[in-house]
Order: structure tokens, then sequence, then C-alpha cells
């Protein structure tokens, strides 16, 4: 039988010792039991292993040690520190310092049991977002779109499906979602490729520069216009022209647009020369485009020259099996951009990226991470790190899938009673209590919260 996961357990007390290895072995783990933590940790480094289980007081190496140097050198195994003397204060700073919990001795066996089971299962979720990090580099779909989900799966498919044809393409999805980039994969995955792929916004420019944007126009056609310049149709020859929010154009534009479809031609403003263009049109939307041409606000057989076949980009909530795959993504790109070491995610709050719904979808999520890192003070990204919306999805009863935080419930008391301790010396002034705790304001207020204290 495969064990449990692997365990090193560090207590100079041989009957503390023997106790806690014998109950971990009833229960299917490999324990590596030591005296002398120095050796443990040498072990340790030689062999890997996924769970500690240290004593708080030993000579030479105390827990403390011991906890902050498996923090720093294998920042993914769990430590459960144990201790005979134990105190609010030493809980408390044995959590802040990285503890995946804290026992006292004589250790219950089954309160132990619990804490190593919930260490290992955090220690293969931690494993588990490494791995994915590792992926997003390596296998990020297409053309640099990370996901592997089935409704990602199916953009895939109809990416590589469309992109060698001539077809012009429409992209739709909300907000966020990601449309120019699978327009640029279907750009990349194309003949085209070698020839220009120009975006254009067509939601950000007013209706009087749009026609210019677009078609180009001769020196003098308005006023402004000091010099001929040609437009984005014109730019493209050869390449492909991405019109994203083309729902945002205007009627007369459309006409406009329309015709150098068909026709394969442009007409600068002030200009009577018609000039022939080679380009591909995809178009985005986060509009539904059937309904504005039932309200006769866009052209129907513009709609019809523009889908000529469809590719709908779905929502993050619709795939949330990709968000870890996506953070460890952007947390790779952020920390290229910043020229430091990526940062790491902790359980929870990959639990709290998971849970939340996203209104705002993929870049969201990225805006979300680019907050948590710039927050963060260590390597790891915990809960409190991201932004409150993010995290009070964890914990709120309308979220459409709530994730408990994990906790036990030997932690959990200990956590509750320090806090209660911290308000009543502080008069209950919360911000003075975060700062007797060492923790920020916004994590003490969730957990004044989630505990239910007066």
């Amino acid at each position: 039988m495969k064990p449990q996961g692997k365990v090193f357990v560090f207590d100079d007390d041989a009957d503390s010792l023997q106790s806690v290895v014998a109950a971990l072995r009833r229960d299917g783990f490999e324990v590596v039991p030591f005296s002398d933590p120095r050796v443990g940790l040498d072990r340790l480094a030689e062999e890997g292993g996924d769970v500690v289980v240290t004593d708080l007081r030993m000579p030479g190496l105390t827990g403390m040690d011991v906890l902050r140097h498996v923090t720093r050198t294998h920042p993914g195994v769990p430590v459960v520190v144990l201790t005979a003397y134990g105190t609010v204060e030493g809980a408390v700073d044995a959590v802040r310092s990285g503890a995946s919990d804290f026992l006292m001795k004589p250790v219950e066996i089954p309160r132990l049991r619990a804490a190593v089971f919930k260490a290992v299962k955090e220690r293969g979720l931690r494993r588990e977002l490494e791995r994915l990090r590792e992926e997003a580099g390596r296998a990020a779909g297409v053309d640099g779109i990370v996901g592997s989900s089935r409704a990602m799966e199916e953009v895939f498919r109809k990416i590589r499906l469309v992109a060698p044809t001539r077809m012009n393409v429409l992209i739709t999805g909300e907000s966020g979602t990601g449309k120019e980039l699978v327009a640029r994969a279907v750009h990349s995955l194309s003949p085209r490729n070698g020839k220009p792929f120009l975006p254009l916004n067509c939601a950000a420019i007013p209706e009087t520069l749009l026609e210019s944007e677009l078609f180009g126009h001769e020196k003098g056609a308005f006023t402004g216009a000091t010099t001929a310049r040609p437009g984005k149709l014109e730019s493209a020859e050869g390449g492909t022209l991405f019109l994203d929010e083309v729902g945002d154009v205007s009627l007369s534009i459309q006409s406009k647009l329309l015709r150098a479809i068909e026709q394969k031609e442009v007409l600068r403003v002030g200009s009577s020369q018609v000039l022939k263009v080679d380009v591909r049109i995809l178009a985005a939307t986060n509009q539904d485009l059937k309904k504005l041409v039932e309200a006769k606000a866009f052209r129907e057989d513009l709609y019809y020259r523009l889908n000529v076949f469809g590719i709908v980009v779905p929502p993050l909530r619709e795939r949330r099996e990709d968000i870890p795959k996506l953070a460890g993504h952007f947390l790779g790109l952020l920390a290229e951009e910043g020229s430091t070491p990526p940062k790491k995610l902790a359980p929870a709050a990959l639990k709290a990226l998971l849970a939340y719904r996203w209104p705002g979808n993929v870049r969201q999520l990225r805006n979300a991470l680019e907050t948590a890192v710039l927050v963060s003070g260590g390597d790891v990204i915990e809960i409190q790190d991201l932004p409150v919306e993010v995290t009070q999805a964890v914990v709120s009863p309308s979220s459409s899938e709530p994730i408990p935080l994990p906790a036990s419930r030997t932690l959990t008391e200990i956590e509750r009673d320090a806090i209660r301790d911290a308000l009543a010396k502080t008069g209950g002034n919360k911000t003075a209590a975060s700062k007797l705790l060492g923790i920020g304001l916004r994590t003490l207020h969730r957990k004044v919260k989630e505990y239910g204290i007066e």
C-alpha cells in the first residue's frame, strides 16, 4: 500500500517521539523520526518530505528555528509545532511564522492525526500549484491563451479550424474574457501571420474620427488633416484587421465598412480614388449583435458579413478549473516584469480565487493578482493580500460555490482566543488590536466576522 505521505518528526523527548511515530504509522504514514533536528533537516534536504512535526523546545535548535528553516528552504512543506509550554502568544508567533498547526503536549492523538492529514492535503495542493505554474509556460493552449477546460478546448478547436481559411470571424464574449487574444491566435495560425495584425477599438474612438481611422484621409480633408494618412484597412494590407467592440460602430460607418468588405476596396476621406485592399476582418463584441439587428441598431447584412464563422469565449466563472493555471501564468509574467522571483499562492488564497465569480473575467483576475503581488510582504500571497471583494466570496453565504478556509479546531480555538484577548486589551479598538496581533486590519475584520466575536 502506498504511504499516505512522508512525515519527519523532531523531538528530543524519547517517549513523546515514540508515541507520535506509532500513531502516525498506524494511519499509514511513512514516518522518519529524529531526536536531533539538525540531523533530521539534513535528511529532509536529501530526501524531501510532505510534513514536518517538531517539538518547540529542544536543545541546540528550537522548533521555531526548524519552522523558519523549513519555510525558507522547503516552502511547500507544512510544519506542525508541538509544545508542552503553550501560550496564546507562542501559538500566534508560530502561525505568523508559517506553522500549519500548533498542538499542546501531551498530544491528543485524534488532534495530531487531524493536523497531519490537513497538512498533507495542504502539501498536495501546493504541489498542484507548482505543477500548474510550470505547465503554464509550456502548455498555454493556443498562441499564449491559457486554459485546459472543456470550454477552452472548444475555443482552441475552432481557432485551429478557422485560422487557415479566409473567413471573417466574429468573436463574442463578456468584457475581459480575452477576445483579442483569440483574434491574435487566429491570425498567427493563418497564412497571413507574416503580415500586419492591426487592432482597432471602435468604442474608444469618437465617430468623427473613426471613419478616418478605418479608411484614412487626404491632406485638407478636414480641420487638422495637415497630411495624408492611410487608414487601418489600408495599413493592414495582406494581413488582419481586428475590430474590437464592433457593436459600437454607428450606422453611417457600418454602411461604408460593409462596402469595403464586399468590394475589397476603400475610399479615403476627401479622396475620389478607390484603393483595392486584401484584408481579413476579425471582429469582437460583448454585445448581442442579433438583438441590435432586431432593434435596427446594427445592419443585418454587415452582421452576416462579419459572422461568417463565430467563436464564443466563455466567462471565467464557467471555466473555474483554469484559474490555478491562469494564476500561475500571471504570477510568472508579473515576476518577469518586475525582475523578481515569482510569488506563490497560499492554499487559502487559491480557494478564494476559485470561489469568486469574476465579473471582470480574466482581466480582473490579472489585476487582482497584480495588486496582491504589490501588497504581499513575502514570497507567498496570503488570502488577506487579495482584494476584499475576492476574499468575501470564501465565507459569503450568497456565493455560488462557498469554500471554507482550511483550519483545524485546535488552531481555530487558539486564533479566536488570541483575537478576543487583543480586543479586550485594546478596549475593542480593532486598529490597535491588529497591530498587537501583527496582522492586517482587513484580516482582523474578516476573522471577527468569521468567528462571531462581539
